[in-house]
């Protein structure tokens, strides 16, 4: 996503899974051969290529190499490892965490944030990062960073395990920045050609001018051969221009989730949820979180207990 071909390793290696990795090996992932089953590349194995440039223990820091506008208060920012021939290391779907000042000056504090470049990426990593300009700690600080400072991560951390012809279909519920775990899976599973699973996004924002990564968004669907389908969803609608809305308007409903997501089907589909707190509640029901442990899917409640959905057929980003 969004790198160069001239930025990845060009031998591919298989999907296969290791129990002893949680953040990933030191691997590289790229497109299994259009002329070999899952079963075949799989067969394979994994290909050690370079070393992970980051650590899940302590933090790292990276140089900004850049940090551009790719929406409203929406930025993609570059992060150089300390070796160009290192790589993140991360399996998808995965997170890392980044550190970054409090805005009352306080202290520091960490964030997960989902890459949105590719596994096979060498040297770098990027991030999309949306400001919240008067609430926001870390990504404010993120957003912030002039090219040449440092910012530090830690990582990576597996949310759930995604491989090909896992599920017969993914629906994705993305509100704003929760698009990024959303477009990882996606990119991971059409990067298989063995892979043959149909993926359907509904994409929440405030309104049409809010919507960023659209165009990348549009090309995916476009060269995915009817694999993947989007759905644009805004709060409201802003007709200034004349122009006519043919997306979705409004919060999520049952219906938008009957007419358009996978419907329950014991293992074989799953609804994937990313979004801010209200959008849970309402969807999907909260995580669970307890002091001193790791956020838990917490149960299913909202839209999707009253759809029938069970805990194995949502996952809670």
């Amino acid at each position: 996503m969004f790198s160069s071909v001239s930025s990845r390793i060009p031998r591919f290696a298989a999907a296969a899974s290791s129990a002893a990795v949680v953040g990933g090996l030191a691997i590289c992932m790229t497109q299994y051969s259009s002329s070999k089953t899952c079963s075949e590349a799989s067969a394979e194995g994994y290909e050690l290529t370079s070393e992970v440039a980051i650590s899940k223990t302590n933090f790292t820091a990276l140089k900004v190499s850049k940090n551009e506008i790719v929406g409203k208060n929406v930025h993609k920012i570059t992060l150089d490892f300390p070796s160009k021939n290192s790589i993140l290391g991360m399996k998808t779907a995965g997170m890392l965490m980044v550190q970054g000042e409090k805005r009352d000056g306080s202290g520091t504090i960490a964030r997960p944030y989902t890459p949105v470049s590719r596994n096979e990426m060498v040297g770098k990593v990027e991030l999309v990062v949306k400001d919240y300009p008067t609430v926001g700690n870390v990504s404010s600080h993120m957003c912030a960073s002039k090219v040449g400072s440092t910012l530090s991560v830690k990582g990576c951390f597996t949310k759930i395990d995604v491989v090909a012809n896992k599920w017969k279909k993914v629906g994705l519920i993305a509100g704003g920045s929760g698009i990024t775990p959303m477009l990882q899976v996606v990119e991971e599973l059409l990067s298989k050609s063995c892979d043959e699973t149909e993926l359907t996004l509904i994409f929440c924002n405030q309104n049409e001018e809010s919507i960023f990564l659209k165009d990348h968004i549009d090309n995916l669907v476009s060269s995915s051969k009817g694999r993947f389908k989007v759905h644009y969803c805004v709060d409201k609608v802003d007709n200034n221009d004349g122009a006519e809305w043919k997306g979705l308007t409004g919060y999520v409903t049952a219906d938008m989730v009957q007419k358009h997501l996978p419907p329950p089907d014991g293992d074989n589909n799953i609804i994937m949820v990313c979004g801010p707190p209200p959008m849970y509640q309402a969807i999907c029901g909260p995580k669970k979180f307890e002091k001193g442990k790791p956020p838990a899917q917490g149960e299913v409640d909202g839209i999707l207990k009253d759809l029938k959905y069970t805990s194995n057929a949502v996952f809670k980003f």
